[in-house]
């Protein structure tokens, strides 16, 4: 059963007399892959009797047919035992019991006509009790007048064999099948077959009239063989995904960006990171062994991380490990670094429990010392280095407290010899009801050169780039009710309509697409990127480079860090005076603790990678997030913090968790500087603003 265990999980399914044939070579003479590779190269997922002789030819363990190398053993057989078997391997079932094919071959019976019939097993696991004889098989049904009929397996592979093989070419479409009483050792309990099991093809409909196709269900109640039919035509979508929507730049309209030449480059991506997941020691280890293991080498990466950005501070001295505090001096001034295990407030200050991989200890803060304003700011799980003097009974009675931050000074660019732009969007939730599609649409006009005046002409023709930070459909099942506030209720069509959109956008615009919690993509942080089954339209989008959540952009020497921004929702429940309505405000906290993500076990689901790669190692010129569907920016230690906003209507679900969204705002960026240079307001063309 190994080998079918192993099709199944991949998608793949076999025939019983196909089974029968490989399952002796199977991990001896080929593997798995192998197979597949065949099924594969021949266009189907149902490896049946005439792909299995095929591939073992091919493999050169065979040299005739199937059909060949059964008659020869039977031949063998014959001349052994001097009778020939009735049962071939073909009519054999899986779940057949050994005892049921030593009673089938050593019990034939005969029929009117004097020839030998064998019993053709069902394909049903017997309940109870062993095998009679085939006469005791034949009186259980004779109530049913079936006579000597033969009993046909729909667990073949061709449906013109199961007439062929039936009497009088008739097979009833519902075949009723009575248990035996026991009150016999040796009679035969067979378990009820469903109904509609066995289906008449021989006029191409199944016995009601109706002709749509029909799967006939086999052995381990998989499909194993169809009725082709002509396929109906596709009735017509009741709504668009915008393949009419077909914008030409211009006539006239000059480009300067398209004169300059492209600097750009990917310099982080999830993709592009090899992990080194945690691996069982022996066969006896447990999956949730493994799970620990993965998030505990994930909380060492990023103390590790985090250590090597306090080095950079020149005010943090030499740093202890936790576990080392025992053999220092009482009283002495010590530093560690840990993460926040937990905090509580008491009436003189805060106690801290911090942790490394060497032990961990709790930290006081006095309420009088000015970097108590600090604590508030801190979330469970971040970094942090804290300096003071060791009490000698587990306890730090902190002095300073050092977050990891950004540095207040920075090395400046060359500046650049041409002015570029790039624009920054996300959430545009294509396929919402709420999806402002006229203003979007407003807006690729406006890229192609339908301007109002000269300032937004300049604007325009230096427009080089632009990047969607997630959200850019709205997804399938994400929240509760969305099904009735979906226009596009089909994931492929989402992405299709977004495709036919982006095409419009001038060819010498390049695109960073990545994906957000509504995309389809890993839901857990970080997300590699959008799953290509799903969006293949966007991929074969010339103009676009498709990105991971998070992912760090270089355009012309300065770097832009692009995350969907799901970490603000956490900085929102843990920081007092935080809110959706100042999305800047809550980026600003986690650049100050250098995570896009910190706290676990929260709002924000974090997969279990040995690495943690939601740190913020190198500090960038600008940081984009979105999200939470509204536009704020601001200046933050010379970094430009700036949530993109979104082009969806306040939904009903935002209406509930009050979310009040500005939509159809786009920032425009002078890469020179990472500033913002304009913000173009489509908001007027959207419904419900």
């Amino acid at each position: 059963m190994m080998l079918v265990e192993d099709l199944i999980k991949n998608r793949y399914l076999i025939t019983p007399p196909a089974y029968y044939l490989l399952e002796p070579h199977y991990k001896k003479d080929f593997t798995l892959a192998e197979l597949i590779k065949f099924a594969k190269s021949a266009g189907t997922f149902v490896i049946d009797l005439t792909l299995a002789e095929e591939f073992l030819k091919e493999k050169g363990l065979i040299s005739g047919g199937a059909t060949e190398e059964i008659e020869n053993e039977e031949s063998q057989m014959e001349e052994e035992t001097g009778e020939l078997t009735s049962v071939s391997s073909r009519d054999i079932s899986l779940s057949q019991p050994d005892s049921v094919l030593q009673a089938s071959e050593s019990s034939p019976n005969e029929d009117s006509t004097g020839e030998v019939g064998g019993y053709i097993s069902t394909g049903k696991p017997l309940q109870s009790g062993t095998f009679g004889t085939s006469s005791e098989v034949l009186e259980a049904y004779e109530d049913q007048n079936y006579g000597g009929e033969s009993f046909v397996s729909t667990g073949i592979e061709d449906t013109e064999n199961l007439h062929e093989d039936a009497v009088d070419g008739e097979i009833s479409e519902d075949v009723p099948v009575e248990i035996p009483e026991e009150d016999d050792e040796d009679e035969v309990l067979l378990e009820p077959e469903p109904e509609n099991e066995y289906l008449d093809y021989s006029n191409g409909e199944n016995g009601n009239g109706d002709t749509s196709p029909r799967i006939v269900y086999g052995d381990y109640g998989i499909p194993i063989a169809y009725v082709e039919e002509e396929v109906p035509e596709e009735e017509t979508k009741s709504y668009s995904v915008y393949s009419d929507v077909q914008i030409t730049p211009k006539e006239n309209f000059h480009y300067l960006a398209a004169k300059i030449e492209g600097d750009y480059a990917v310099v982080f991506d999830v993709k592009n990171v090899k992990l080194n997941p945690p691996k069982a020691k022996n066969a006896s280890g447990k999956e949730g062994e493994l799970l620990v293991e993965a998030y505990r080498s994930m909380f060492i990466s990023r103390l590790r991380k985090m250590r090597r950005i306090f080095r950079e501070n020149p005010e943090i001295g030499g740093i202890i490990d936790i576990g080392k505090l025992s053999y220092i001096r009482p009283d002495g001034e010590i530093t560690v670094v840990g993460l926040v295990n937990s905090k509580k407030e008491t009436s003189k200050g805060y106690v801290l429990e911090i942790e490394d991989a060497t032990g961990t200890v709790k930290v006081f803060v006095n309420r009088d010392r000015e970097d108590s304003k600090k604590v508030m700011e801190i979330m469970h799980d971040s970094v942090i280095a804290v300096t003071g003097r060791y009490s000698g009974r587990g306890m730090i009675f902190a002095e300073r407290i050092y977050l990891p931050d950004v540095p207040k000074f920075r090395r400046k660019h060359e500046p650049l010899k041409e002015k570029v732009y790039a624009v920054l969007l996300s959430d545009i939730h294509v396929g919402s009801k709420k999806f402002c599609e006229e203003a979007f649409i407003k807006f690729l006009d406006w890229l192609n050169g339908d301007v109002e005046n000269e300032a937004h002409a300049e604007l325009v023709s230096r427009i080089k780039y632009m990047i969607l930070g997630g959200d850019v459909v709205d997804g399938i099942g994400i929240y509760p009710g969305q099904y009735d506030e979906l226009a596009i209720p089909d994931i492929f069509d989402q992405y299709e309509a977004l495709a036919n959109l982006l095409r419009n956008v001038p060819k010498h615009i390049h695109m960073f697409i990545g994906p957000g919690n509504h995309d389809a993509a890993r839901t857990a942080l970080p997300q590699p990127g959008f799953y290509e089954e799903y969006a293949r339209p966007i991929f074969r989008l010339k103009n676009a480079t498709i990105i991971s959540n998070p992912a760090v952009i270089r355009l012309h020497g300065r770097d832009f860090l692009v995350a969907h921004g799901r970490g603000i929702e956490d900085v929102v429940n843990e920081i007092p005076n935080r809110s959706h309505h100042r999305p800047a405000e809550a980026m600003v906290n986690l650049l100050k603790l250098r995570h896009l993500a910190p706290t676990f076990g929260g709002k924000v689901p974090i997969a279990p990678d040995p690495d943690d790669l939601l740190v913020i190692e190198s500090v960038p010129d600008l940081f984009q997030a979105g999200h939470v569907h509204v536009m704020e920016y601001r200046i933050y230690n010379g970094v430009f913090v700036i949530n993109s906003g979104t082009w969806q209507a306040q939904t009903e679900f935002q209406k509930m968790v009050n979310i009040v969204p500005t939509p159809a705002r786009v920032p425009i960026i002078d890469v020179e500087t990472a500033r913002l240079r304009a913000v173009i307001r489509f908001d007027q063309f959207c419904e419900g603003v």
